[in-house]
């Protein structure tokens, strides 16, 4: 679990935005824990760090990770294409952010 500043080309050079991520094993998928931890992630940024804004990115047709960012409460934003070498399987379906505002968190 992660939650580094938002950056990139497509990212706002903002510092009050940050960047939730999250990798498990396979074993400890559909067990709670990406929610439970992002939730965890999502209050320290709010309520401790001060950020305004948290986002999450993942492939399209990961639909196990969208479904955590639903499941706490983030919000789609969009979907886009960016360049890829060697593209992955489902690559073609685009990328998707999406969002958490600190507004969003406290009410």
């Amino acid at each position: 679990m992660m939650l580094p500043p938002a950056h990139g080309p497509d990212q706002p050079d903002d510092p009050t935005v940050a960047d939730l991520g999250y990798r498990l094993v396979r074993r400890y998928w559909r067990k709670g824990l990406a929610s439970e931890a992002s939730r965890a992630l999502l209050r320290h940024a709010f309520e401790t760090v001060g950020q305004s804004r948290v986002i999450a990115q993942t492939m399209a047709a990961n639909v196990g990770s969208r479904g955590v960012m639903e499941a706490v409460g983030m919000r789609y934003v969009r979907t886009y294409f960016p360049p890829w070498d060697e593209p992955l399987p489902g690559a073609d379906l685009g990328e998707v952010e999406y969002e958490m505002t600190r507004e969003m968190w406290t009410s």
